[in-house]
């Protein structure tokens, strides 16, 4: 009971400490920082079980004492940091305290999801203290252990950086929003919705776990919480109508793995990018409208062409919710994403637009019976969910942090940045090339946020140096960031939904593969041709393109499904197809318009030769 109690407080201030730091400003940073750490990692030691050793036995109870001495630690660094702003030497029991730290936040991050970070983040600190032995290119001057401890724990370049400064504000925030919308049933408001606008046609389901994945993923930011809230719903339904158990988890595992690039929340990368690249978010949010519809555009074609292919019906009209009801039953947890857009386009700062939504969401609850009779339960299930929610999210930042510390520090980034461009020769579609691959290949074992930050503070500079708009280039690195996220071996949302369909995880790893294969063509439309995000505002060209982008997409997805819209497709005519859509889509209004014209022409034929196919089967019969 006592146990119970004591999470609740630290849940409870997990969210009021931010939101009241949000409404009257926080402290200094390395007292507001080191504060919210403490609480971090207390809740750590309390909810989340080491994983290695049985719960009460002595390596257990060893572990969590590492956890609460770095609590303990990071209230001293909170109160005495001024007296090591120009002392660069540490005593002994000092120096134990700032080593205990980081192993605090090591095993606080090793205990969750994103533990691979840990491994950049331990081979980051051994190549700050040995890099020196390093030849050429890679060495650096050297770095005793007093000056890394000194910069990774009292300055703001290290652990207490600034990506652990974004999650202890606005992120932390905007998980709690989420999980406040999520615990008052607004998954299920969405999922109504979703159903009532989508169930009734063609693959229904299939559809419906698209839509809803779009419209979740405003609220979650986050692929598994996706999933799992949809694809309890979604795969059962797919699996009765016809899909098979694999295709219907990678249809949700695809689908969900929007919701990081589904403005506003956008998981936590885009607010460590308006960081590093001084964007305001509300502009990041605008930009990665575009790539968002196209993504979820090309998997809602391939889906409908796969539910005419197979003859898959819809959801029956019964089990249907009324459209009216639905939509009035939303409005809720519509109006405070409203009142976040409306405070981020005015300009304030993303902590008070945040608080002001949440504020608003409990004043919403306030005008239905049913929601203020559930309100203090809600609420408590809110914070407990938000605060399990932050701890692998704020100590992947808080490992963010140490990394990015040590690049800075012995100045790394620059030198992998100068190789990168040596090596390419200054060719900037093998700089592109190269970043889309480093993306891919960091995200087979790291965390979106953990492939965004390496890749953006290293390759992204030598795109910016070569001629492609800043804030274009760090959305190519963070589209493909999330992109790799479906690729063995971490692809967490596909267990996640593999296990919910009982399906073989590698073969549902495959058909959400499958399902996104256009979605890996997006980045590099808009890096090609920036005016297809609108950077410099609406230009004719920019959304002729963007327009003719749509109709490459569906051209693709034919060629995929091997099915246009009225006829299967031989293997050849899927070829023609292919090329055809990748005229369409490359950033030229010459071979745009050559490639609508084939693409007319194409569909004009597959529409004749369903006349003649009905026709022929009309004189069978």
């Amino acid at each position: 009971m006592i146990k119970r109690l004591v999470i609740s407080l630290l849940s409870l201030s997990l969210f009021m400490y931010p939101l009241l730091a949000g409404f009257v400003g926080s402290p200094p940073a390395l007292v507001f920082r080191p504060t919210y750490l403490m609480i971090l990692l207390m809740l750590c030691a309390l909810v989340l079980p080491s994983g290695i050793f049985r719960r009460a036995s002595f390596g257990e109870l060893a572990l969590n004492l590492v956890l609460i001495a770095g609590a303990l630690v990071s209230v001293w660094v909170a109160y005495s940091w001024m007296e090591f702003v120009l002392k660069f030497t540490l005593t002994f029991p000092q120096k134990v305290g700032c080593v205990l730290l980081i192993l605090a936040a090591l095993e606080m991050t090793r205990r969750t999801s994103v533990r691979p970070l840990n491994y950049v983040a331990l081979a980051a600190i051994a190549y700050a203290l040995f890099g020196n032995v390093l030849p050429g290119l890679f060495g650096h001057a050297g770095m005793d252990i007093d000056r890394l401890l000194w910069s990774q724990i009292f300055t703001t370049d290290g652990l207490f950086g600034t990506p652990l400064a974004i999650g202890a504000t606005y992120i932390g925030l905007f998980v709690f929003f989420a999980a406040f919308l999520e615990a008052s049933g607004g998954s299920q408001k969405f999922m109504n919705l979703t159903m009532a606008l989508a169930g009734r046609f063609r693959g229904g389901p299939a559809k419906v776990a698209v839509v809803a994945s779009a419209l979740m993923g405003m609220i979650s930011g986050s692929a598994v919480t996706n999933v799992v809230t949809t694809g309890v719903i979604t795969i059962p339904m797919m699996k009765r109508v016809g899909y098979r158990p694999q295709v219907a988890a990678g249809i949700e595992a695809t689908a969900s793995l929007g919701s990081q690039i589904t403005p506003p929340i956008l998981g936590a990368t885009a607010f460590l990018m308006s960081e590093i690249t001084g964007v305001p978010l509300i502009t990041i949010m605008a930009l990665t409208l575009v790539p968002c519809i196209l993504f979820f555009t090309a998997i809602f074609l391939q889906v409908h062409l796969a539910a005419l292919k197979h003859n898959i019906k819809g959801i029956p009209v019964d089990r249907i919710p009324k459209l009216w009801t639905a939509v009035v039953e939303v409005i809720p947890f519509v109006l405070p994403i409203a009142v976040l857009v409306y405070f981020l386009w005015y300009r304030y700062s993303p902590d008070y637009a945040i608080s002001v939504a949440i504020m608003s969401f409990f004043a919403t609850c306030l005008l239905t019976k049913e929601s203020r009779e559930g309100l203090a339960r809600n609420f408590m299930k809110g914070i407990r969910q938000g605060a399990a929610a932050c701890i692998p999210l704020v100590g992947s930042l808080a490992m963010a942090g140490v990394i990015i510390g040590v690049l800075t520090m012995t100045g790394l980034g620059d030198r992998l940045s100068y190789l990168i461009e040596m090596v390419s020769g200054g060719n900037i579609h093998l700089i592109i090339i190269t970043t889309a691959l480093a993306c891919m290949l960091l995200g087979m074992g790291l965390v979106t946020i953990g492939a965004y930050i390496l890749v953006a503070v290293t390759i992204a500079p030598v795109m910016v140096d070569l001629g492609v708009p800043l804030i274009v280039a760090h959305l190519f690195v963070f589209y493909f960031a999330v992109m790799s996220a479906i690729s063995p071996p971490v692809m967490v949302g596909v267990f996640a939904a593999s296990s919910i369909a009982d399906a073989d995880p590698m073969k549902t790893a495959y058909h959400a593969l499958r399902f996104s294969v256009v979605g890996f063509i997006v980045p590099f439309i808009f890096i090609y041709e920036p005016r297809i995000l609108m950077v410099d505002g609406v230009t004719w060209v920019g959304v002729y393109l963007l327009l003719t982008v749509f109709v490459g997409i569906a051209a693709l997805a034919m060629s995929f499904e091997r099915y246009s819209f009225f006829n299967a497709l031989g293997y050849w005519r899927s070829a023609l197809l292919f090329v055809v859509g990748l005229m369409i889509i490359l950033p030229s209004v010459t071979l745009s318009t050559v490639g609508l014209v084939c693409f007319t022409v194409i569909m004009m034929n597959e529409y004749m030769r369903r006349n003649r196919s009905e026709t022929a089967e009309a004189a069978a019969e």
